[in-house]
């Protein structure tokens, strides 16, 4: 069962990167790009969460002799590496454009992709924490909590382009980025440091 949900999470994970880069591509919102590289994180941690399962679940052996179940911590932690990652790539990307805003085009249907994959997000962060309790899977719990604090900046992100849009206070479109880039920064530091303590 918690290998169907970590296979799962892995294709809604692709899915919503395929609508994140489109909403993307419609926009050219740095905020919005900088969402769709924290989806990049999720697919890759999703594989990690597929693989640590999978490695977890196998029987003791002579090496092993308590069995694998640590290795969802090892998932959990290099999800947190990625997780810093991405924050620091979001951040390389917003700088640039904090002092030189860019206005933003094809706004509307933009930012209706990036809801409906906030929607699907949302979703799957509720049954990927839901099904790591009931299996007692610390890597599904890590990789849904990752997905909802998605959802979160991602719904943040929404806000202040649809704010910037209404304004054409187009400064705003960076300053997300990077007050994404944060959000995700301590949420990295969380997972790794609850990962290495487990």
């Amino acid at each position: 069962m918690a290998e169907r949900s970590a296979r799962l999470s892995l294709l809604v994970a692709l899915l919503v990167l395929g609508l994140k880069v489109l909403a993307y591509l419609l926009t050219g919102s740095v905020a919005l790009l900088s969402d769709a590289l924290e989806s990049i994180v999720n697919v890759a941690a999703a594989l990690l969460a597929l693989f640590a399962i999978r490695l977890a679940h196998k029987p003791p052996d002579a090496t092993h002799p308590f069995g694998h179940t640590k290795a969802e911590y090892f998932s959990a932690v290099l999800e947190g590496v990625l997780v810093v990652l991405a924050a620091l790539l979001i951040t390389r990307e917003a700088l640039p454009r904090l002092f030189r805003p860019v206005p933003l085009e094809g706004l509307g249907p933009g930012l209706l992709v990036s809801l409906l994959a906030s929607g699907a997000n949302g979703l799957l962060a509720y049954h990927l924490i839901q099904g790591g309790r009931l299996h007692r899977s610390p890597a599904l719990v890590a990789d849904g909590y990752h997905v909802l604090s998605d959802v979160l900046t991602s719904v943040g992100v929404l806000l202040g382009v649809g704010l910037a849009g209404l304004t054409g206070f187009w400064v705003l479109d960076p300053l997300l980025a990077l007050l994404v880039a944060g959000n995700i920064l301590l949420m990295g530091f969380r997972l790794v440091r609850d990962s290495v303590g487990g």
